[in-house]
């Protein structure tokens, strides 16, 4: 099967809006340099909202130490403008609903408490990026009174969108100078007058590759390590722009493998795939659950969450975690009224799981390489079996099912036998004859000695 055939029959598994399903092969291209910052890191959703019950600036401020000390120094703070109220869905609307752009929501406090809030995460040394909604307003937006050229409308003249389901938003008309002119303001104002280091772009894809392309050069004027995250998935825009898109065939093939509907060596085929067609300095956000997605322990049932945390920490990419994620919690926060989410009902377990692996992320880089080795043999139906690192220090065994497996690999067994172990979900059972026992959902990280 050739390289386009092989992409192609991978990415028609998914069904996911995001993604550009056209193929192009970018991989002899070097696309936007990474911030040297960005290196190892994990990133962390945040719904001010949702993440305390007061649901203010002042309230996430005052966890960052602890956010700090757990390995979190990258945020992604969910949309932090005035929410719209005109076709408002719930009682607070949705913060995709933006109602002005150039000033926050007075509901998580003043823009001085923003800015404080950022302030002290450079202190920190920890990055705050912002979630960027330009394909959309909110019907009430309040430019659109001067300016109503600036959305897409019908022949009537009414305000339309391009999802029927999104009624509490208008899309904007990038055909407009003025629509063009006005989120270039925008996105140069949030870096002048708050410092903040990257955006998280709401569905990329929807708005003009071409504004993208002119406005996140002049941002990188302005800030030479500024990160672009997209959510979409694309190897065009990572030729000029992004440094980040979203990897949302690997979420599906991630349910199919847990699922037992694909063998787990899809992972690796897809892996491989896409490294090849992506531009190099491609990093891919990768994820077991995010705000558009139910969460991870109710849809792959908390067990099975170590391992699968394991995958995700040990391939190349960066790692999401949503606020809420790293204590199992199983209630999906609404974007339309205020939930909290229940701290007290933590899973200390799994939170130390994930510390554990965000921890050694930043103290072994091989974690994060590029350089894969797939071993042979070492892969059944629901197994799959690794090295990594460019002189494979690191060595992966996960198994992905219910079921207890015997796999047999000798290379496996033998670095699991003199090798250091850093993670381990359960006891390690090597067997004669080059033979180990893997348990339901066990997942083990060595490193050689």
């Amino acid at each position: 099967m050739d390289k386009q055939a092989r992409y192609q029959s991978i990415i028609n598994k998914t069904t996911d809006m995001a993604i550009d399903r056209r193929f192009v092969d970018l991989g002899p291209i070097i696309g936007p340099e990474l911030p040297d910052w960005l290196e190892n890191r994990v990133i962390y959703e945040l719904y001010v909202r949702a993440f305390s019950p007061e649901g203010t600036f002042d309230a996430v401020t005052a966890r960052l130490k602890e956010l700090k000390e757990w390995g979190i120094d990258l945020i992604w703070l969910m949309p932090v403008y005035p929410i719209g109220r005109v076709q408002r869905k719930g009682t607070d609307g949705c913060p995709y609903a933006v109602k002005n752009y150039f000033t926050v929501n007075p509901e998580y406090g003043s823009e001085q408490s923003l800015k404080i809030l950022i302030e002290t995460a450079h202190q920190l040394n920890m990055r705050i990026i912002l979630d960027m909604v330009a394909n959309h307003v909110a019907p009430d937006y309040e430019p659109l009174k001067q300016y109503p050229e600036m959305v897409l409308r019908d022949e009537q003249e009414e305000p339309i969108r391009k999802i029927a389901d999104w009624s509490d938003v208008v899309d904007l008309d990038y055909s407009s100078q003025m629509t063009r002119r006005h989120m270039a303001d925008i996105l140069e104002y949030w870096i002048t007058e708050f410092d903040i280091d990257g955006y998280r772009c709401d569905v990329a894809g929807f708005v003009p590759m071409d504004f993208w392309e002119e406005n996140i050069m002049k941002l990188r004027q302005i800030k030479p390590d500024f990160y672009m995250l997209a959510e979409w998935e694309s190897p065009r825009l990572h030729e000029n722009v992004f440094n980040s898109t979203y990897d949302w065939t690997l979420y599906d093939l991630l349910l199919d493998v847990h699922h037992g509907r694909e063998p787990a060596n899809v992972l690796q085929q897809w892996i491989e795939a896409k490294s090849q067609v992506y531009p190099r300095n491609s990093l891919f956000l990768r994820f077991l659950e995010n705000h558009d997605k139910p969460r991870a322990a109710h849809t792959f049932k908390r067990e099975a969450i170590p391992a699968l945390a394991a995958f995700l920490f040990t391939i190349d990419g960066i790692p999401l975690v949503y606020n809420g994620q790293e204590i199992g919690a199983e209630h999906y926060a609404s974007l339309f009224d205020k939930e909290p989410i229940r701290w007290n009902d933590a899973d200390t377990t799994l939170k130390k799981t994930y510390k554990n692996l965000i921890h050694m992320r930043k103290s072994h880089p091989a974690m994060a390489s590029e350089h894969f080795t797939f071993l042979q043999g070492g892969t059944q139906r629901q197994t799959m079996c690794y090295a990594k690192g460019t002189r494979s220090e690191l060595l992966v065994v996960i198994n992905f099912s219910n079921d207890t497996v015997i796999l047999e690999n000798k290379d496996a067994c033998e670095h699991l036998q003199s090798g250091s172990i850093l993670f381990s979900t359960n006891d390690i059972s090597v067997m004669k004859n080059n033979k180990m026992k893997l348990l339901p959902h066990q997942a083990v990280i060595t490193l050689k000695t």
